[in-house]
Order: structure tokens, then sequence, then C-alpha cells
């Protein structure tokens, strides 16, 4: 199906600039997260991850009290 699709040769510079972008923001934080601090990384895996959602009320909880 996709051997019909004729690509001009310019198109095909895209592909390559998003790959290029994909692929060197996933290298960039990979490097930073191997050259970082110890103490900075237990902090941060040692962070609540749901004490947002506990804090905020919930929408439907209001709704019920009213009627």
């Amino acid at each position: 199906m996709f051997s019909r699709l004729v690509y001009d040769s310019f198109q095909n510079i895209f592909t390559v600039i998003a790959f290029v972008l994909i692929a060197g923001g996933f290298l960039f934080f990979v490097i930073k997260a191997l050259f970082m601090k110890k103490k900075k990384a237990d902090r941060l895996a040692s962070m609540p991850l749901d004490e947002e959602e506990q804090s905020r009320p919930n929408k439907n909880d209001s709704d019920e009290e009213r009627s």
C-alpha cells in the first residue's frame, strides 16, 4: 500500500529532523539522570506522587452536598 506513495527527496529531511530531535531530547534526559547527584536522586525518589490528589476537593462531592 505504501509502495505507491512517492516522496520527493526534500521530504525525507523532515523525518530525519524529527528523529534527531526526539533522540537528542531522550539522550539529554538520560545523560542528565546519569550524572545527577545521589542526594538529589534520593530526594526526587522519595517525593509523594498522590499528595496533590488528596488535598484537592472533588467537584462531585460539592454537587452531592447541595442536593
